[in-house]
C-alpha cells in the first residue's frame, strides 16, 4: 500500500520547490474566496442643514480588533452641492474641489471607538435632496505602524427644509452638549439656542412638525 501511494503522488505531477524557511512564501497562505472582516471601520452618519448654510458631519471609528494609532482617508463629494470648509480633530489636505484628504498621524496611543473628528461643509443653496459623502482610500495602522485592515462607509448630507420634532430635539441635545454639534444652523461656530430657534422656525414655516 505504501508503494502505491508513492507512485500515485509521483504520477500526479511535479511539485513546486519548497519555500525557504523565513521567506514570505513560506508563511503566507492565500484563500481566494475567504471574506475577512475589517479590523477598523471609518464612517460618517452625515447630517442635515439649511441650504446656503454650513453642516458639520462626524467621522466615526469602529473597532473589530486591534485599535489604530493613526489613520488616513479621503472624503469625496459633489463639489456643485458641497464645499469643504474645515476639519476638527483631523489634519486636512484639499486634493481637489470634490476630494479632501483627512488624517490623524503620529498618535502613539490606541484610538478608541467613537467620533475621531468632524468635517464642515457649506451646503449649496440649490441642494434639494440628499447627496452622498463617500469615504475612500481608508488606511490605518497600529501604534507600532503595522497596517490594519480598514473599511469605509459613506454617509449623506441633506437639506433641512422641513424639520420634525426629532430634528428639533436633536439640535436641542447638541446645544446642551449631550450630542456632537453637527447642526450649526447659523454658521457661528457653535450650536446654541439660536440654532434651536432657527430649527423651530424652519419646522413651523414648513408646516411639518409632527
Amino acid at each position: 500500500m505504501r508503494y502505491r501511494i508513492l507512485i500515485g503522488l509521483v504520477l500526479a505531477g511535479p511539485f513546486p520547490a519548497p519555500a525557504q524557511q523565513g521567506t514570505a512564501d513560506a508563511i503566507v497562505v492565500k484563500i481566494p474566496s475567504a471574506s475577512i472582516p475589517s479590523t477598523v471601520t471609518l464612517s460618517t452618519s452625515g447630517g442635515n442643514g439649511l441650504p446656503g448654510q454650513q453642516v458639520t458631519i462626524p467621522i466615526t471609528l469602529s473597532l473589530n480588533g486591534t485599535a489604530p494609532g493613526s489613520l488616513q482617508f479621503d472624503l469625496t463629494f459633489d463639489p456643485t452641492l458641497l464645499t469643504f470648509v474645515s476639519a476638527t480633530g483631523l489634519s486636512a489636505t484639499v486634493v481637489s474641489t470634490g476630494d479632501v484628504r483627512l488624517s490623524l498621524a503620529g498618535n502613539q496611543m490606541s484610538l478608541a471607538s467613537g467620533p475621531v473628528g468632524y468635517a464642515t461643509f457649506t451646503i449649496a443653496g440649490s441642494l434639494s435632496t440628499s447627496t452622498t459623502v463617500n469615504l475612500v482610500r481608508c488606511m490605518s495602522a497600529d501604534p507600532a505602524d503595522n497596517p490594519l485592515s480598514t473599511g469605509c462607509l459613506a454617509g449623506t448630507v441633506g437639506p433641512l427644509t422641513c424639520a420634525t420634532v426629532a430634528d428639533v430635539q436633536s439640535i436641542v441635545n447638541q446645544a446642551l452638549g449631550i450630542a456632537p454639534p453637527t447642526n450649526d444652523m447659523n454658521s457661528d461656530g457653535v450650536v446654541s439656542v439660536i440654532d434651536v430657534q432657527m430649527a423651530i422656525a424652519t419646522a413651523m414655516n414648513g408646516g411639518c412638525v409632527h
